[in-house]
């Protein structure tokens, strides 16, 4: 984040974070200083600036709420489990399941650390209004820069909202849910995504491709323009989308990494391909507070690491790889080595055997778990007794998912070959092509040091979509196809197959129902007949998460029969 982090002092002093006590999304923001000292002068309204980013970090500060994974458990879960890709254990498991209610805590968390960052962008909105631009070095271009950042924060925190629950509550500028406890949702969809797309496309109009003041981890243009099409598309509005995926693509400022495995290397930050990025920090010992770890003090830690390793190595066991994820990439694709681990392989950057420890099995644990990690993030020993301080960049936008919602957008507007062009360039990288010449001989996985052939995108997805028995056209499939094995344990997937219109098909012929070997009526199953058990019925209705319980409860203007369907 470069200069961003010498920021930070000034803003828990000058604009503290949200607390969630006795009352439901109660938000207390000024705990040492008044809140109006912050627009005194350009100086302390850039700390308050600084406070929006600053939700983009894990918390335990005050929050009711254990916000100390947020970035990327709440996040990696929702996009991933409903498509059962990812598979969990403990109370995690129902989200793989379709089990989920609207009293599940990863929708309250979800909800709570958006609107948290929702209501910090509007008090600094509200406040930076009031400010005289004479106060600022640069005039009206700083004043309007800052605003611009606030703005597309805020437009960030809706979408996700939106993509999760549909319809929410959207708070203007000065309100919070201390004082506006009671707001109802737009009538319309279209009601939600216009004011996202409002608040991009002013910023869009402000920003530039680079960040302000070189300060990596502040918001761009290819920030707003890209997400401004995300919007786009949820509204089908697929010609307008493109044009401004186009935008981004043709200003140069972003390129795919030429090694996939790269963008996971825990010193690997702010590459050509991220749109957007948040570093983060992975600690372990007396670093966290208390004596062993277990009680977290500090902000901006998380336990990443301890997630995503195998249970055989001191691994919690919140993330597996499915089988059927596994098997389901192309030989020769090397994005496959670069994101997971399965039984009797090694781990290439630790070194450590997936079934070494414990009696090789199929699947591990009660549950019935697939023996597969992802080394997305456990690229470190978890050691519990070393002190483990190690950086680590969660991807919220890749230039591979512009490329990609760009190919959809092709799609949608008859542009077949501009489509199928941009499948096969995702794959060039993903079979190594781009790797030949980096001259890197100390890598982990080898690197290609020859050229290989990539098979054609459209011939090869015609002929899975004949063997899968899908009905969708062999373009969209292709698109879905290659997210799922560039975006695993990411925060996309689950939301593009549902918004594509391929989610419904795609649980029913990549987990066909009752297929195979029960595991729990045989836990030794054949290895051949390794596979995820799905015994429930899939229910579209569950693809469009909850409203979260409290807030049914909570929200006068909100009740029961706001409720989305299937709750």
């Amino acid at each position: 984040m470069k200069n961003i982090y010498k920021y930070l002092l000034v803003t828990f002093m000058l604009f503290a974070g949200f607390s969630c006590g006795e009352d439901y999304l109660k938000v207390d923001y000024y705990d040492i200083l008044p809140g109006d000292m912050m627009f005194d002068d350009e100086t302390n309204a850039q700390a308050g600036l600084i406070g929006c980013y600053d939700t983009f970090y894990p918390t335990k500060s005050g929050a009711a709420t254990d916000l100390s994974m947020w970035g990327f458990k709440p996040q990696f879960m929702l996009a991933n489990h409903p498509t059962m890709d990812t598979q969990a254990s403990g109370w995690d498991k129902t989200y793989c399941t379709q089990d989920w209610t609207a009293s599940s805590s990863e929708f309250e968390q979800v909800w709570i650390g958006h609107y948290a960052a929702i209501s910090r962008c509007n008090i600094f909105l509200a406040g930076l209004e009031t400010m005289d631009p004479s106060l600022f070095a640069g005039g009206e271009k700083t004043k309007n820069e800052m605003r611009a950042q606030a703005l597309a924060i805020r437009a960030w925190n809706y979408l996700n909202l939106a993509r999760n629950f549909g319809r929410i509550p959207m708070l203007q500028a000065g309100e919070t849910y201390s004082n506006t406890p009671s707001k109802p949702r737009p009538e319309t969809e279209d009601g939600t995504w216009d004011l996202i797309i409002e608040d991009l496309s002013t910023a869009a109009a402000v920003l530039d491709w680079t960040p302000i003041n070189g300060n990596y981890g502040r918001i761009t243009k290819g920030f707003c323009l890209s997400y401004q099409a995300i919007a786009k598309m949820y509204q089908g509005k697929y010609d307008e989308a493109k044009g401004l995926f186009k935008q981004v693509i043709d200003s140069g400022t972003y390129s795919l990494l030429p090694c996939y495995s790269y963008l996971f290397d825990p010193e690997t930050a702010w590459t050509t391909e991220d749109v957007f990025a948040v570093v983060q920090w992975s600690d372990w010992g007396n670093n966290m507070g208390g004596n062993n770890g277990w009680s977290p003090q500090e902000d901006h830690y998380m336990w990443v690491l301890y997630n995503t390793a195998s249970m055989e190595y001191n691994g919690w066991g919140s993330l597996f790889i499915s089988w059927e994820c596994y098997k389901s990439f192309e030989e020769g694709d090397r994005r496959r080595r670069a994101s997971m681990v399965a039984l009797g392989e090694a781990n290439p950057w630790t070194g450590e055997v997936i079934g070494a420890v414990s009696a090789p099995r199929v699947k591990t644990g009660a549950e019935f778990m697939p023996n597969i990690s992802s080394v997305k993030y456990w690229r470190r020993k978890a050691d519990y007794y070393l002190t483990i301080n190690t950086p680590f960049t969660l991807r919220t936008l890749r230039y591979a998912e512009v490329l990609l919602d760009y190919a959809e957008c092709c799609f949608h507007t008859g542009d077949v070959a501009t489509g199928w062009s941009v499948v096969n360039q995702i794959r060039q990288r993903a079979f190594g092509n781009l790797e030949v010449g980096l001259n890197d001989p100390d890598y982990a996985i080898p690197m290609l040091t020859e050229a290989v052939n990539v098979p054609d995108g459209q011939t090869y997805y015609t002929q899975y979509k004949a063997d899968k028995g899908y009905s969708a056209d062999p373009l969209l499939i292709a698109i879905n196809m290659e997210r799922r094995h560039e975006f695993n344990a990411e925060f996309s997937f689950f939301y593009d197959l549902k918004r594509s219109g391929l989610l419904d098909e795609y649980v029913e012929r990549e987990y066909p129902k009752n297929v195979g070997v029960d595991p729990k009526v045989d836990p030794d199953a054949a290895y051949d007949d390794w596979h995820i058990w799905r015994a429930f019925d899939h229910n579209p209705n569950k693809m469009l998460f909850p409203i979260p319980e409290k807030e049914i409860l909570t929200n006068d203007a909100i009740g029961p029969e706001d409720q989305n369907p299937g709750y």
